[in-house]
């Protein structure tokens, strides 16, 4: 049953990716692939820990999916393949999901992977003193994780789910590792994954190495791949020109315009683009007042900020669904641009006089960009915005701290609805930092997540994001228009469409 689920996943998500994943493939396929070398990614870090029991920040499962391998993997149209489980299947109506584990696989430190392991890796996010960001989500579906032979694992659930091979917990990291190295595990990680953790000096770069026993005997093809820290876009691009790096992701319309056209170098948009929204503390002064969330989203004038910022190209958001995923809904319109109803609900909020706010500025290019026309569109109703500079570094996790209550934010998708729902907008939802509650929204995520029917799950997502929208917990905006730029000889790279980018299948050719 939960099969059928996942393929219509599969199906749902053509609509975007029908003529991406085949033209990629093919390219990919173009040459055979040459061994050695050395990849040298250039991004802006803010990473904290390569424990992927800890880990919340973007950039970190850059490394994390060189170094670990995952039970499950998705694919180019986000359909759910084979990687440390060869297969799997659902019984007792959706209630147990049993996974057959590939035989043969050590953790790179020797020891052996099995279903012990994974029993070990699951409960180790569910035990209240590892304090795990992840534990609310597996312990609000999971009963428990049971070994039924070394090479066979069941997940006892306490009602189907058909979004659990979706989930981003399934990094298996190698017991005896975590065992030995405590606390330091975060920065010595192990695990079965296709690279060797080899050194990390913060705040300049990450090495790893390839791993000459992986299971995969065909992989990786680079030698090593080092992940240096550039601090942003800008220089980025110029270390690219100059040969310093040779690949930069989340690269902007406006970042791309001074390498278009360079045979040196090859621009690769992603196909789906990230949910970029205005979030708040709803629960917390001013914004726990909803005629002033009323009246900054009617100050927004959202075709303004994509034609600015993308040329026009990328999609308006209504919510927080980009078109194509099955569970967008074309009847669903947020806050329409309206200078004069936003003064209107100033008014109505108490704020006659206008009020003045301030609002994070992440050093993201794109999301300064952002600011300053939100800076100048609030300004036009009344409302004075001071931007408050905030280093990648630790934006987001300042924002899980709730030391952030005013900022622009950016979600990808997941490859079921429950993926990013939950987590954001359910009241215990381990990522909801606006602290915001609904009731009425809860039981409609609760009932939706235990459905495997796609058709009977739809109306519950689509009144679910008719609250969301409503309640203003997030401001949707658009979804983002980002690039890979690489340079020509970095063959085999792939968008997956949660943006996440991987590089087990990379390779550089010599000629």
């Amino acid at each position: 049953m939960l099969d059928q689920v996942l393929r219509a996943l599969t199906i749902g998500f053509l609509g975007i990716l029908g003529w991406v994943a085949p033209a990629l493939h093919e390219a990919a396929k173009a040459d055979a692939p040459q061994r050695g070398g050395t990849l040298t990614v250039g991004f802006a870090s803010d990473i904290k820990t390569l424990d992927p029991v800890f880990s919340i920040e973007f950039t970190e499962r850059q490394v994390l999916y060189l170094v670990f391998d995952t039970l499950v993997k998705l694919d180019t149209d986000f359909s759910i393949r084979p990687e440390l489980a060869k297969s799997w299947e659902i019984q007792k109506d959706g209630t147990r999901v049993v996974l057959h584990l590939r035989e043969g696989v050590k953790f790179q430190d020797g020891t052996a992977f099995d279903a012990a392991a994974v029993k070990w890796n699951i409960d180790r996010r569910l035990d209240p003193e590892v304090k795990s960001p992840q534990k609310g989500g597996l312990e609000s579906v999971l009963t428990s994780v049971e070994v039924v032979d070394p090479a066979t694992v069941a997940f006892n659930l306490k009602q189907p789910f058909p979004g659990l091979l979706g989930q981003r917990e399934g990094f298996m990291v190698s017991p005896t590792a975590v065992q030995k190295a405590g606390a330091d595990f975060g920065s010595k990680p192990v695990g079965t994954g296709a690279f060797l953790f080899k050194e990390w000096v913060r705040g300049n770069h990450i090495t790893v190495e390839r791993n000459p026993d992986y299971w995969d005997r065909e992989k990786p093809y680079l030698d090593r791949v080092v992940f240096q820290d550039i601090g942003g876009s800008v220089v980025g691009v110029q270390r690219l020109v100059t040969g310093e790096v040779d690949f930069v992701s989340e690269l902007s319309p406006q970042d791309v315009r001074q390498i278009e056209g360079r045979s040196d170098i090859r621009l690769d948009p992603d196909p789906v683009g990230r949910w970029i929204s205005l979030q708040w503390q709803v629960d917390k002064p001013p914004f726990n007042n909803p005629a002033l969330r009323q009246a900054i989203a009617h100050a927004i004038d959202r075709k303004r900020v994509v034609d600015i910022l993308t040329g026009g190209k990328a999609q308006i958001a209504e919510g927080s669904t980009p078109k194509g995923l099955w569970w967008f809904d074309p009847a669903l319109k947020s806050y329409d641009y309206n200078p004069g109803k936003a003064k209107e609900l100033l008014s109505q909020a108490g704020y006659p006089n206008g009020l003045d706010l301030t609002m994070a500025a992440p050093t993201v290019t794109m999301f300064q960009q952002l600011d300053q026309l939100l800076q100048e569109q609030l300004k036009a109703i009344g409302i004075n915005v001071t931007l408050e500079p905030a280093p990648v570094s630790d934006w987001y996790a300042r924002v899980v701290q709730q030391k952030i209550n005013f900022t622009p934010q950016r979600w990808s998708q997941r490859p079921d609805p429950d993926g990013l729902f939950y987590i954001l907008f359910h009241s215990k939802g381990y990522a909801n930092s606006t602290n915001y509650k609904n009731p009425e929204l809860d039981a409609l995520l609760d009932k939706a997540r235990a459905l495997t029917d796609t058709e009977a799950r739809k109306p519950l997502y689509r009144q679910a994001q008719e609250i969301m929208t409503r309640d203003l917990p997030y401001v949707p905006l658009f979804f983002s228009l980002e690039y890979a730029a690489l340079r020509s000889n970095v063959q085999g790279y792939l968008w997956i469409p949660d943006e996440i980018p991987r590089f087990r299948d990379v390779w550089k050719s010599k000629s």
